[in-house]
Formats: C-alpha cells, structure tokens, sequence
C-alpha cells in the first residue's frame, strides 16, 4: 500500500531525528488540557505539554501565550532545583526541556517564520493550520525554559549523562542511542535491555528502548523483528502512561518531523509505520505488556 509505504520510510527518519535530539521526550503523566474555564489544569510533572483542542483550527493561541510562558517557566524552576538537589527524575525532565526547546531557543527570531514556512507548504490545509498552532504554543513554553535563551548542547548532554548515573534507565538508555552508531546494539545486550525496561515499569524507559531497537539497524536476534519490536515497545509504552495524545510533545514533534498534525494520538501514527503488519505488531506489544505486567507483580 503506497500510504504505508510513506508513513514506514517517514517513521524511520522521524526515529532518527527524535534519538539524536530526543525532543520528543515525555513524563510519564498524562498532559493536562486547557480548561474552558480556568486555563491549564495542574499535573505532577509536565504541566507545560497542554493539550490542543480538537478543533485546532478555530482556536486561536496568541493570547493564551503568557499562559503557556508561564505554566513552563514554573515547571523549568521547579525541576531545576529538584536537579540541582540530586533527584534523579528532575534531571531528567530538565534535560527533557532543554532537549525540547533547543532548535527553538537557538533561533528565536525566525523560528515562527520556519514553522510558518512549512505549514504553508503541508498538503492538508487543516494540518497546516494545526502546525501553525503548535509552533505558536511550543514558541510560548520555550520562552519559560531559562527565560528564553540559547541552550548550551553541553547541557542537555551533562544533566543527561548526571541521571544516567544516578541510576535513570531511560537516560541511560537515551544515552546509549547516542552510542549505536559506533557501538552497535547486540542481542545479547538487547535482551538484557528490556528485562530491565520490564522491570522499572518505566514509561519513558519503554518507549527510548523502543526507539534504540527500531534504529540499531544491524540487530539480529532469533524471532525479533527490531521494526516490530521497537513500535510495540513505543506503543506499550503510550497504554503505560507515556503522554501520547494531541498536545503531548511526542505528538507535537510527529506534527513538525511528518506532518502528522491531525492525529489525536500518537499510536495511530506508529501503527501506521507497520500498516501491513498489525497481527504481528499487536502479538508483540502483547507480550511485553504481559511481561511487564509479570514483572510489575513479581516486586510487589
């Protein structure tokens, strides 16, 4: 089928792309969505990944922009000293905003300029309009990460590497895809990979694991298909508590790397990566919700 021709060669860049920056990096906790009444909803750890409406079109961001600064600005605080104090987790989510904001922060001045040049050139006039959405409110949140200022990559890199060694599988395994390049990912190693990924119940664990399989390129282990394997690692990352829907960063990056802006969840552009393979990719992503649910239970 051509259609999932286009989506499998476009989910591999887009896999590329999201390893080498990961600015598709997600907590485990659902976004909040913007209430009619009362502006953003509050949530434990991301509170700057605010959901879009489901008719993106007819809602207009511009002044809801403070809102988004602001919400992120509290967020960039609150994990900044969490980092600085050692808590491992707030390392992470402050690499994740680095990571997230570094293409915008970098060239602030045209950076809307670039998203509007791509929205005008999208095929879908809705999804295009949607892009232009997105970018003004990922242009917003941007502005809270260090008040807006150029990110050193050194320091995405070092609070990475910091809770990799505090012990944060999924900075470890994101800094292990940095690796693969030159270090090829194994059997043995993958193996060994996801029985820790099984074991944590991480979300963002899951779906890094599952980014480092579908790009290893070279990995040959009996009855794994990397491909396969790698999307129903993300998928079963997303049915674990990964943010996946629309307004979630994964999301916003699949709107900006394919162009999949109308989507309302992730899952259906992942799918769309193995369109002709749905037995298989849904007896995989059964096994390790199995696994990991044997797991879960096993440390209780």
């Amino acid at each position: 089928m051509k259609t999932s021709r286009r989506w499998k060669a476009l989910g591999g860049a887009l896999l590329v792309a999201a390893g080498l920056l990961a600015v598709y990096s997600v907590t485990a906790e659902r976004p909040p969505v913007l209430q009619a009444a009362g502006g953003p909803s509050s949530t434990t750890m991301a509170p700057t990944a605010v959901a879009v409406s489901q008719a993106p079109q007819a809602m207009n961001l511009e002044p809801l922009a403070a809102r988004f600064e602001d919400a992120t600005r509290q967020e960039f605080e609150r994990v900044n000293a969490g980092a600085e104090r050692g808590d491992v987790r707030a390392q992470r989510r402050l690499a994740e905003l680095y990571e997230k904001c570094f293409s915008v922060n970098v060239r602030r001045a045209s950076y809307l300029e670039g998203i509007e040049s791509m929205a005008g050139q999208h095929s879908d006039p809705d999804a295009g309009q949607q892009m232009r959405l997105i970018g003004q409110r990922v242009f917003a949140q941007c502005g809270g990460v260090d008040g807006g200022q150029f990110i050193p990559l050194d320091a995405m890199l070092l609070w990475r590497e910091q809770a990799a060694r505090g012990g944060d599988l999924a900075s470890q395994l994101w800094l292990r895809r940095q690796r693969s390049v030159t270090s090829p990912l194994t059997a043995e190693e993958y193996a060994g990979l996801a029985a820790q990924v099984s074991a944590s119940g991480d979300a963002t664990a899951m779906a890094y694991l599952g980014d480092l399989a579908v790009t290893a390129g070279g990995l040959k282990a009996p009855d794994v298909d990397p491909h396969i394997s790698g999307l129903a690692w993300q998928i079963a990352a997303c049915q674990q508590g990964r943010a996946c829907a629309a307004g979630s960063e994964l999301m916003d990056v699949m709107c900006f790397s394919l162009g999949a802006c109308t989507e309302t969840d992730a899952t259906v552009v992942l799918r769309l990566m193995a369109a002709d393979r749905q037995a298989a990719l849904d007896a995989e992503i059964a096994r390790i919700l199995s696994r990991v649910d044997k797991m879960r239970q096993h440390t209780r």
